[in-house]
């Protein structure tokens, strides 16, 4: 079975590298932009099982990721938020807009493990 391939669109170099860090070493083949437009390129070009998404970024923010994905009528991906708010208002709005899940920074990443896992779980059903 191939390498289940997750893309993290994250502004913060040292929280991408964390998140790649702990994900390869589980067999993960992860890729990592730092703002929403060349996340979209990235996704133009290759396939995913799972986009982490930051919501507060420059250029292009998670909420504009989402409007733009939400035009495409296949997309399927699973998308997990990652985002410093944690206002039910701004969780609600996210997984309004599509995304499947929400997790609020700061984060251990043994619970980002354990969510993916989760996540992978459901999807195979």
């Amino acid at each position: 079975m191939a390498a289940r391939r997750i893309l993290v669109i994250d502004d913060s170099p040292t929280l991408r590298k964390v998140i790649v860090f702990y994900l390869s070493r589980l067999g993960y083949e992860v890729k990592e932009s730092s703002n929403g437009r060349s996340g979209l390129e990235t996704m133009e070009s290759s396939h995913f099982d799972l986009l982490i998404l930051d919501m507060n970024m420059p250029v292009m923010n998670g909420s504009q990721v989402l409007e733009q994905l939400a035009q495409e009528q296949k997309f399927e991906t699973p998308i997990l938020i990652l985002s410093a708010d944690k206002e039910d208002q701004s969780i609600a709005n996210g997984i309004h807009m599509g995304a499947s899940y929400y997790m609020t920074k700061p984060f251990k990443p043994e619970e980002l493990v354990q969510k993916i896992n989760l996540i992978f779980d459901e999807t195979n059903k």
